[in-house]
């Protein structure tokens, strides 16, 4: 027969760790709905218009070119599907520097026709600095 001792102490081990995993998901939460929001800001290319700065934003752009100082350019993508995107007359200025990290592909690998997914902030040109990049080229299809 299990002492109360025990039995005290089980009830303690899992009510902290019911408390943990609740404080998880609610923090899952919060940032998937943080993140939800940004996604459809950078699908959505009059909501990224009304992004204010210093705001997190994810994008998805066609690069039309580049410079040695770390400034892209390009076109905002409107997502269709996951594989999918829709070029749209939207301009979108990237800065980036030597140690934003590129998750996908190389530095090398940002240029003309490149499509990128960038994730940054909102700068108050309402161009974004870059704080991660993916390369998405030969990944995705663009119309």
């Amino acid at each position: 027969m299990p002492s109360p001792r025990n039995t005290g102490r089980w009830i303690l081990v899992l009510a902290v760790a019911s408390s943990f995993t609740i404080a998880a998901a609610i923090t899952v939460g919060r940032r998937t709905m943080r993140m939800a929001s940004a996604m459809a800001a950078a699908a959505d290319r009059n909501a990224f218009a009304k992004l204010s700065p210093g705001s997190t934003t994810q994008a998805v752009a066609e690069i039309t070119s580049t410079n040695q100082k770390g400034d892209a350019q390009g076109k905002l993508l409107d997502r269709k599907r996951e594989d999918l995107y829709r070029r749209t007359v939207t301009p979108v200025a990237i800065h980036y520097t030597n140690s934003t990290p590129f998750v996908m592909g190389k530095r090398e690998d940002l240029h003309a026709n490149a499509i990128v997914h960038v994730k940054g902030r909102v700068r108050a040109d309402h161009s974004i600095a870059a704080e991660q990049i993916a390369i998405l080229t030969g990944y995705v299809q663009v119309q």
